[in-house]
């Protein structure tokens, strides 16, 4: 019958051995990823008999603590620069003296007049006496007033003109006259009477209106039309030096 007692022996060995397994893995820290794991080896554990004390396991050594880096020192400051002296400033220059006056030149005495010559007296001269020292002036030798005078400008009418010129200048009127866009919606109609002088080279000496449409736009085409006209020459056998024209300019809607 011993072979009862030798098994219970073995039962209680793996049971002590199972628990102090338990109690290590229990005390030892949780971070499996940073410190790795003691295995402590368990000795073999043999049970005299019934009641025999089991030895105990001696808890591990606690690790030392890490000692703690020292302090770097502090770099000491540098030195600040010392200031630049300020320049002295330089000395305001003396002022220059002011030169003296020039003494004004005395006035110079005024001259004494000279005493009036007395008129001498006058011969009168009788009306019967003729004084022959006179040179006589004809009218020849006197000549005609108005020689040494600019020429008279002489101003001729259109009806000393031929038919023909006439009516050259009255075409170069039309061909420059424009019938104002504004009048023409607005249905403005009129005559202006226009008044103007020409050389003989066929330039406006003179434009102006002498009896107003009574329209303004019509007015003022009549106005503009100066800077358009090229007027033609005078004929030769013309001999005036300017011709004067009256001339009804007409604006009618067609």
């Amino acid at each position: 019958m011993s072979s009862g007692p030798d098994w219970r022996h073995w039962v209680v060995a793996l049971s002590v051995a199972a628990l102090l397994h338990v109690g290590l893995a229990w005390m030892l820290p949780r971070e499996r990823d940073t410190e790795e794991v003691e295995y402590v080896q368990v000795a073999e554990i043999r049970l005299a008999g019934d009641g025999a004390e089991v030895p105990a396991v001696p808890e591990p050594p606690e690790p030392e603590p890490e000692p703690e880096p020292e302090p770097e020192p502090e770099p000491e400051p540098e030195p600040e620069p010392e200031p630049e002296p300020e320049p002295e400033p330089e000395p305001e220059p003396e002022p220059e003296p002011e030169p003296e006056p020039e003494p004004e030149p005395e006035p110079e005495p005024e001259p004494e007049p000279e005493p009036e010559p007395e008129p001498e007296p006058t011969e009168q001269v009788e009306p019967d006496e003729v004084v022959e020292d006179e040179d006589e002036v004809t009218p020849e030798e006197a000549g005609t007033p108005g020689d040494d005078d600019e020429e008279v400008v002489e101003i001729g009418e259109v009806g000393e003109v031929d038919d023909a010129f006439a009516a050259e200048v009255r075409a170069e009127l039309q061909a420059v006259q424009q019938y104002p866009r504004q009048a023409q919606r607005r249905r403005l109609e009129g005559t202006v009477m226009l008044y103007f002088r020409m050389d003989r080279d066929g330039q406006v000496v003179e434009w102006r209106i002498v009896d107003s449409s009574g329209q303004s736009l019509l007015d003022d085409e009549v106005e503009a039309m100066r800077d358009r006209v090229r007027l033609p020459a005078i004929p030769d056998d013309v001999p005036h030096r300017e011709l004067e024209w009256r001339v009804p300019v007409e604006f009618q809607l067609r």
